[in-house]
């Protein structure tokens, strides 16, 4: 069953966290996206969430998730701090921020990744992430460490939530394909591990 763990009282209104116990292994949301690398330093990686542990409902009109009617996207920024090679394994290491914003208003696609940022910020982190590419293959990983520097409460069905906490650190784990003609530059799909959802409770709870 459920539990429900009160973690901190905000503006007077119980705030607590629903999952299971062991939040650091538990998959916090999943996401589907592409990249997009403007100049040899800066890399883009933005798309959506197809699953958020603790929101029923991600998408803004019936019918299964996607970039079009997703209601959680993503947008990081980052700038590369250094490649190292190894064989056939390429190691590149970036720092820089990641947003989550909360688009209502859908109709998103990949052509343009500026759809990606158009909803309103969530969600806010700075992040390191390292990328190990097997160049033989194209194939990679990327592991992401983030640690959120502003959350803003956003509503879903009468419902108030936060995308976790200030100060909180969680990871990312993304597997990717690079594409032969770009752009984008690869396709990727991941998850983040730990427990973010809030969500602030009626008077009635």
């Amino acid at each position: 069953m459920k539990r429900r763990y009160l973690v901190a009282l905000l503006c007077g209104a119980a705030f607590i966290l629903e999952g299971q116990p062991g939040p650091a292994r538990e998959i916090a949301f999943e996401l589907v996206g592409e990249v997009l690398n403007p100049t040899a330093t800066q890399s883009i990686q933005y798309g959506y969430l197809n699953a958020v542990n603790g929101i029923d409902r991600i998408t803004s009109q019936s019918g299964p998730v996607s970039e079009a009617n997703a209601l959680f996207t993503f947008y990081n920024d980052t700038t590369t701090q250094q490649v190292i090679n190894n064989g056939p394994m390429r190691v590149i290491d970036r720092t820089g921020t990641s947003t989550i914003y909360l688009d209502t208003a859908g109709n998103n696609n990949f052509a343009t990744q500026d759809n990606f940022r158009k909803g309103t910020a969530i969600h806010v982190a700075t992040l390191r992430h390292q990328v190990v590419i097997d160049t033989s293959s194209g194939y990679f990983t990327a592991t992401f460490e983030n640690t959120i520097t502003d959350s803003k409460s956003f509503q879903i069905d009468g419902k108030t939530y936060y995308l976790g906490r200030p100060g909180q650190v969680y990871r990312i784990t993304v597997f990717g394909h690079l594409t032969t003609q770009g752009p984008p530059a690869a396709n990727i799909a991941g998850l983040a591990s730990g427990l973010l959802v809030n969500v602030v409770p009626d008077q009635g709870e």
